[in-house]
Order: structure tokens, then C-alpha cells, then sequence
């Protein structure tokens, strides 16, 4: 069943493939519905609801199946849009007036540059509280075969024993991506900050 986990490229394919069928079956659904083709109207709703089905079961069937998995500091969380390039690692943590996590942004791309910045950050702390950094990665690409590092700035409230980072894609529209590419089930997958 770990099938309905689609990877990102093939989950981003069937959202829009999913919205391309919906369109072309409403439009008839329209068409029929005026001209009172009450064949094709029903071939149309059924169509349109049969590909909603298929969506809903891949994005809900997603969800239900991933697993939580906490990454050790130094292993890399990978990020895809077309292959999976971009690499996020935890590289240190330091405590003073807040709470300072470094983390390494790699990529292993031929030519593409990989844009950390579209990443969202939160801090969960063994109590379960979830803090957002003060600050912001900087709009820098990684570039091809580079890597470089950003100290994130969480409230010094937070505490760093037993606390992972949660590594998402940041944009509202990735929620709609059914598997992998979804920022809910990149949540299942997380970084500690200590052993």
C-alpha cells in the first residue's frame, strides 16, 4: 500500500492531471446540461467524480500510510521538484541568549540551482511546542554541487533536548499535492538536533 505515497514529481503530474480532467469533464457537464444531453451530462459527473475519487484516495492514502522517521543530525532530508536535489542537514546547534540551529543546504544537481528559501522551518521541542526561526534563509541559491549553511534563530524558550526541525515546502499550493510533495507529509519526516 505504500504505493499511494507518490513521489513529488509523479503526485505534482496527477494534480494536475486531476485538474485538467475535472475541467474538461465540467465544461461538458455544462455543455450537456444546456443542450439537454442528459447521456452525455451523466458520462461527464461520472468522469469528473471517478477522477476526484482517484485523487482523494492517492492525497488521503498518502497521509494515512507515512511514517515518522527522525533523521540523526548529519543526515540529509532530500527536497524534489523534478529529481530530488536540494539536501537539508542539521550541521550544529548552539544554546545562548536563543537557541541557534545551523543548518547545511546541499545540492547534488548537474546545472539546475536549488532554491533553499521555498523551505519552511519549525522548531518542535520534546513537549511538542513548535516554534518558528526569528529569521529568514536568505534568497541565495544553492548552486550545483555547492553547499553552503544558515544558522536559524529560534526563542530561547525552546528547549533543544529531544527536539527535531520540521522541513517543509512553504507554499499553500503544495497542500494540494497528493504524496511526498505535501508539506503534511513532510512533517513525518524530521531532524533531531541532538543524538
Amino acid at each position: 500500500m505504500d504505493l499511494l505515497v507518490l513521489p513529488q514529481f509523479l503526485g505534482m503530474l496527477l494534480l494536475l492531471g486531476t485538474a485538467a480532467v475535472l475541467a474538461l469533464a465540467l465544461s461538458m457537464a455544462l455543455w450537456a446540461a444546456a443542450t439537454r444531453n442528459r447521456a452525455v451530462l451523466r458520462r461527464a459527473l461520472l468522469v469528473a467524480s471517478g477522477m476526484a475519487a482517484i485523487y482523494l484516495l492517492f492525497w488521503l492514502g498518502g497521509l494515512a500510510l507515512t511514517r515518522r522517521v527522525v533523521l540523526p543530525p548529519g543526515e540529509a532530508l532530500s527536497f524534489c521538484g523534478l529529481d530530488c536535489h536540494l539536501h537539508v542537514a542539521v550541521d550544529s546547534v548552539r544554546r545562548a541568549d536563543d537557541v541557534g540551529v545551523t543548518v547545511r543546504f546541499s545540492s547534488n544537481a548537474v546545472r539546475a540551482p536549488e532554491w533553499p528559501d521555498a523551505l519552511s522551518f519549525r522548531l518542535r521541542d520534546a513537549a511538542g511546542t513548535e516554534f518558528s526561526p526569528g529569521n529568514a534563509v536568505p534568497k541565495t541559491p544553492v548552486l550545483a554541487g555547492q553547499s553552503w549553511t544558515h544558522e536559524l534563530r529560534f526563542p530561547r524558550t525552546a528547549r533543544i533536548e529531544g527536539a527535531q526541525l520540521i522541513v517543509t515546502w512553504g507554499g499553500w499550493l503544495d497542500y494540494l499535492v497528493p504524496g511526498e510533495g505535501n508539506p503534511l507529509v513532510q512533517r513525518q519526516r524530521r531532524l533531531a538536533l541532538t543524538r
